[in-house]
């Protein structure tokens, strides 16, 4: 390998390691599969704020259906629902949790076919100042 070469792949590999350090960790995702039919599903997991700053999540987005939103799963007076969360903060140092009854990124509306085994790419959308960043992720779809 010449030594261009090999500079340029520490600095293509020096930029990659930098922007994972601009997102949260992410631990155990996953999208609960559905029965066939199914127009709705959930995906859950773990975000991990190792940094000094905060992360405002603000969006979430899949080519695998057509909506997807951020809700919270809450009970009140006896009557379960989901409310849209325009917005998560997830404070330096702190962690948010996707679980079912709680946090979920909601999958509305597929437009292709998948199943157990599969994957399906959700982005992550930052409000980073006056821009966005986004965070690709592959979740696996389990049955749990």
């Amino acid at each position: 390998m010449s030594k261009h070469l090999l500079i340029l792949l520490l600095i293509l590999l020096s930029f990659n390691l930098f922007a994972e350090e601009d997102f949260p960790e992410l631990e155990d995702f996953w999208v609960r599969a559905a029965p066939p039919g199914s127009m709705m599903q959930a995906a859950y997991g773990t975000l991990t704020n190792n940094t000094e700053e905060d992360f405002i999540l603000i969006d979430a987005y899949s080519p695998a259906f057509k909506m997807t939103e951020l809700h919270k799963s809450v009970v009140e007076d006896g009557v379960a629902k989901m409310i849209h969360q325009p917005k998560l903060v997830i404070k330096a140092g702190e962690q948010l949790v996707f679980k079912p009854g709680s946090y979920h990124v909601m999958l509305m509306h597929p437009v292709i076919k998948f199943g157990v085994g599969d994957s399906i790419k959700i982005n992550l959308v930052y409000k980073d100042g006056d821009d966005k960043k986004v965070q690709e992720i592959w979740f696996p779809i389990e049955r749990k």
